[in-house]
């Protein structure tokens, strides 16, 4: 009964883990970098908060699933068949995690830019082209800024702040979405190895299981 448990353990720890692993590439190969093709700077931005809260959550998730399923399944394993990749699985799924804290991600931040973000980089948010207003449109516009007087000029003024606001903003959404995915590139490679890893393991482990009866 001990080993059929550790066996179901391994393969719920192997799935969730394949699972993160999809996850995690999907997000930094087509999810966040089709954001920076959206026409505004302030679009990008609420649909990138709004992704990457969502999935970040997701992410934890699998990774506490699948670090606790391989740490439970070398603690409950009997001595002779506690191989160490288990371990070396829970590490680098706690190593990932690390990936996106405050100690390890100003190191990344400052490495060279990688290929999805260099693609990335060269893209730019579409700037709309404003449609001069015609003769008659600008005489009733004059007339309206009499009727209304310096109230209307208030938020005439308002409006240019926020324009150009929004037109600063679209470098530092660019920059933010980049940072993110430097972060999620060295994020993706650790969980691949690890998922290389409890798929070799698992295969050992039956290998030896088939010939072990023989």
């Amino acid at each position: 009964m001990a080993t059929r448990g550790v066996s179901a353990l391994k393969f719920v720890g192997t799935v969730s883990l394949g699972l993160l692993t999809g996850l995690s590439y999907t997000l930094t190969t087509l999810t966040i970098p089709s954001l920076l093709n959206l026409p505004s700077a302030t679009t990008a931005l609420r649909a990138f908060d709004s992704l990457t809260t969502t999935s970040t959550k997701q992410l934890r998730s699998l990774s506490g699933l699948s670090g606790t399923a391989f740490l439970l399944a070398y603690y409950l394993s009997p001595k002779p068949l506690r191989h160490p990749y288990l371990l070396y699985t829970s590490a680098l799924i706690l190593g990932s995690q690390l990936v996106a804290t405050d100690l390890v991600a100003p190191y990344i931040s400052l490495g060279p830019s990688s290929p999805a973000t260099t693609a990335g980089s060269k893209k730019s948010f579409p700037q709309q082209k404003k449609k001069k207003p015609s003769a008659s449109a600008r005489a009733r516009m004059e007339a309206s800024y009499e009727v209304l007087g310096e109230e209307q000029e208030e938020e005439s003024e308002e409006d240019e702040v926020l324009e150009v606001g929004e037109e600063a903003n679209g470098e530092e959404v660019r920059a933010k979405v980049e940072g993110w995915l430097k972060k999620q590139v060295v994020q993706v490679s650790v969980l691949g190895l690890g998922f290389f890893m409890s798929v070799v393991g698992i295969w050992g482990d039956g290998v030896v299981n088939v010939y072990g009866r023989v």
